[in-house]
């Protein structure tokens, strides 16, 4: 039981260190958008097809 509650938190964790790295968000529509993006490159490349705007991502949504 300890080990499934320290695994979780360490899921947690790390998503939560992943959100805070990515730097781009891609807007589709209203809304906070797809801020998992290192590189406006990854942004753009996601981007494509289905349109959308890559913006700076200013912290924690």
């Amino acid at each position: 039981m300890l080990a499934v509650a320290a695994a979780l938190i360490f899921v947690v964790i790390a998503g939560l260190a992943e959100a805070k790295s990515a730097r781009y968000c891609l807007r589709t529509s209203a809304g906070p958008g797809d801020c998992r993006f290192s590189t406006f490159k990854q942004c753009r490349a996601a981007s494509s097809g289905i349109g959308g705007t890559c913006i700076r991502n200013r912290g924690p949504r």
